[in-house]
């Protein structure tokens, strides 16, 4: 009896481990590559410069992550230079571990997303199963054919859900205006009228003779007889 007993209890305590895993566990339903670009509302490729883990409970499952993408095709949705993306932390709750430096074609939606355990602060979200993929590196639209990290070829149906590509805008130009740096003059750069010149010459030379004078003067008294 006592051996019953602690089989069911052996089989209970499995039963407790191994739901929690499979209720957790991702499953993804198959899409066409039109289907995944359908129902994005951003499509572009881009190189993952940053992330940061968003805050959550500290009991509760991981918080999700924000990573900022540097765009340099566009394929869907408005023209950015910069994307925020987020994503849950665990792939077992569908979220994508993108690697920071590498470039991968992104499919984000917008909105709230059943997924998330926290809200990410930022419009676009993506899970494990919208498509995503790890390209190779570079800024050019991607191509039927073209050769992946994972050594297969680009598909062409891929390619041609995506449709035409568009490039990031660029960053604007600085506005600000140099200032000249002062010449030795201190006239911030600006030509000394000439008058100035000369009212400074004349005025040296009658320094210059008064001293002259005065010291002559001074001279012809010394030797005056008492």
């Amino acid at each position: 009896m006592r051996h019953r007993l602690l089989v069911v209890l052996l089989l209970m305590t499995g039963i407790l481990v191994i739901a929690p895993g499979t209720a957790c566990a991702c499953s993804c339903a198959l899409l066409e590559p039109a289907e995944q670009v359908k129902g994005a509302a951003a499509v572009f490729t881009g190189t993952v410069v940053a992330a940061r883990r968003v805050e959550g409970d500290p009991l509760g499952p991981p918080p999700p992550v924000v990573y900022t993408f540097r765009a340099d095709q566009i394929y869907k949705g408005k023209a950015s230079a910069e994307f925020e993306v987020a994503t849950n932390a665990d792939s077992a709750a569908c979220g994508y571990n993108f690697v920071t430096g590498s470039r991968y074609l992104v499919f984000a939606a917008a909105g709230q997303s059943g997924l998330l355990t926290a809200d990410p602060g930022v419009a676009l979200n993506t899970s494990l199963c919208a498509g995503n993929l790890l390209v190779s590196p570079g800024d050019a639209a991607l191509r039927a054919g073209d050769d992946l990290p994972s050594g297969e070829s680009l598909a062409a149906e891929l390619v041609t859900a995506l449709g035409t590509a568009t490039p990031p805008p660029a960053t604007p130009p600085s506005t600000a205006v140099a200032t000249p740096a002062p010449d030795a003059s201190g006239s911030g750069g600006q030509p000394i009228p000439i008058w100035i010149y000369a009212g400074v010459a004349v005025t040296g030379a009658g320094l210059t003779f008064t001293g002259w004078r005065f010291s002559r003067r001074r001279g012809r008294n010394r030797r005056l007889p008492d």
